[in-house]
């Protein structure tokens, strides 16, 4: 492997500042008909993909302090996004899942995403669309 140069290090920083923001914007879309701040959207799609999943393992998924996490599931559990049943191993525990209007904010999430993806894509021709689809696989899969 190569090592890059700082003037590509500085394009590709200048690149991704531009795909985070657009990625913002259209989660803040998505967020904003159901209020959720960035935290609480992240918590809700990870207790989506997770049913039963307690606190502390969103907590370290999104590697926050147990007191902020305990605060954004309060806030899911009042917006009936969320909801918290007694653990069936351990009582002492909670097991976190989505509601029904939660999933529903889970896909309208997941669809701006996918919008933002689309937006990207359709600005390139089918093979620098196939380029960029493997090259951005093969980044994360290296990042794991």
């Amino acid at each position: 492997m190569t090592e890059p140069t700082q003037e590509q290090v500085e394009q590709l920083t200048r690149a991704f500042e531009r795909f985070t923001r657009k990625f913002k914007v259209a989660e803040a879309a998505a967020a904003a008909d159901n209020a959720l701040n960035a935290l609480d959207a992240q918590t809700l799609v990870f207790v989506g993909d997770n049913p039963g999943c307690g606190t502390g393992d969103v907590a370290r998924y999104l590697n926050v302090a147990m007191t902020t996490m305990s605060s954004a599931i309060d806030r899911l559990v009042r917006k009936d996004l969320i909801e918290r049943r007694p653990h069936e191993d351990d009582r002492r525990s909670v097991a976190l899942t989505a509601t029904k209007t939660g999933r529903q904010a889970i896909e309208d999430q997941i669809a701006a995403y996918r919008e933002a993806c689309r937006a990207m894509l359709r600005s390139l021709d089918p093979r620098e669309q196939r380029e960029l689809i493997r090259l951005s696989e093969k980044i994360a899969e290296a990042q794991t």
